[in-house]
């Protein structure tokens, strides 16, 4: 069986050498690992995916196409790094075998912080794809820890995961576009290139995002997917002929936010407003061009986020996931608020963007006022 180390680029894949695999593993884009090299990274995915002679690949295997496969079958392994980020590392795995290679997610964790929350995710992901089934989250096959060393027998443990890879889907993140001097969604795709999608095509974006995690809430509960941000990657788009398709790569937690403002329970319908005057902000949030300052998306994406929002209230409300009557006395509320009254409703959520991202508080501040007024504006427009 041959295996490859790769990276992945804009101009296709790299072939690690040895001294490439030599070098210290990055914990994150600015700092290594104290002794694990890049090839014990590479050696950890290997010995997570093949353990106990492939058992655990060969199930999968047989669910998802529904026949016998030995471990024999295999001819080609490709483990391409593609992203190092501030908490995990995620690597692609083709595995080759027959007519197609299948392609799988490795997510691994080294830190104590960081093996936690992998660990967390993991089992957010298992619980929402039973429980909801909605086709937003990658499947998780398996989760595992590998134990390395060095030669001085110093030991660390990481903490993987193999999942549904998305193909085809792609990070997406706020950028001015030099050309014109414009705030666009620009698609990092690493096989054709990074692009500017269209303003259609950015509207369809922050729709289906509203939606999807409108999608993910619980009106008895208010458990909701949360945090989440678009800096971090967390939704990926895929452009195909029949339009923009978005999922969601992942579940750092999954909680009702309701509990911040008051010990005291929360009634429904309060909760849910809390929701989407939350949603509408935190969706215009990003970092630019990934990394940069705080970006602030166009007044387009409140309207975006409204529609989104509606069309998935209409979808649980076809599926008797709220009580009768309920959504379009929500419906009522929401449009019957005034630009004054909104914004004393958004000051409690001001000081839960001071504990969870202060970074982005003063963008936040600067255009809430206009914020409020679309927002306004957007719920009279629309029709539930």
């Amino acid at each position: 069986m041959e295996i490859k180390y790769l990276f992945s680029s804009p101009e296709g894949d790299i072939s690690l050498r040895s001294a490439d695999l030599a070098r210290p593993f990055l914990i994150t884009p600015s700092e290594h690992h104290p002794f694990l090299t890049l090839g014990d990274y590479f050696e950890a995915i290997k010995a997570f995916i093949l353990k106990d002679q492939g058992k655990r690949l060969v199930h999968i295997f047989k669910e998802s196409l529904h026949r016998e496969i030995g471990l024999d079958s295999i001819h080609k392994i490709l483990i391409r790094s593609e992203k190092h980020g501030r908490l995990y590392h995620v690597a692609s795995v083709d595995i080759f075998m027959y007519e197609r290679p299948i392609k799988f997610a490795v997510t691994t964790a080294v830190s104590e912080k960081a093996r936690a929350c992998l660990t967390n995710e993991y089992e957010m992901l298992k619980s929402l794809n039973r429980s909801l089934r909605l086709p937003y989250l990658p499947e998780v096959h398996k989760k595992g820890d590998v134990k390395c060393q060095d030669g001085r027998n110093h030991h660390e443990t990481l903490t993987l995961i193999l999942s549904e890879w998305f193909e085809d889907y792609h990070e997406w993140h706020l950028s001015i576009d030099e050309k014109d001097n414009r705030q666009k969604v620009c698609i990092w795709d690493l096989e054709k290139g990074h692009r500017y999608v269209s303003e259609k095509e950015t509207f369809e974006i922050f729709r289906q995002v509203s939606k999807i995690l409108t999608l993910y809430y619980d009106a008895h509960t208010f458990k909701q997917i949360y945090p989440w941000h678009h800096a971090a990657g967390d939704f990926v788009v895929k452009t195909w002929d029949d339009g923009i398709h978005v999922k969601l790569t992942t579940v750092r937690d999954y909680q009702s936010i309701m509990e911040f403002f008051s010990e005291d329970a929360a009634h429904p319908m309060i909760a849910i407003v809390y929701f989407f005057l939350n949603l509408t902000i935190r969706i215009r949030l990003d970092k630019l061009d990934g990394v940069g300052e705080t970006a602030w998306a166009g007044d387009f994406s409140v309207h975006a986020a409204t529609q989104g929002f509606i069309e998935a209230l209409r979808i649980m409300d076809g599926e008797g996931m709220f009580e009768p009557g309920h959504v379009q006395d929500l419906f009522s509320l929401l449009q019957s608020l005034d630009q004054d009254e909104v914004e004393r409703l958004l000051q409690p959520l001001l000081d839960l963007y001071q504990k969870d991202g202060p970074a982005d508080l003063p963008v936040i501040q600067t255009n809430l006022k206009n914020h409020v007024s679309f927002l306004c504006r957007a719920l009279q427009d629309s029709r539930l």
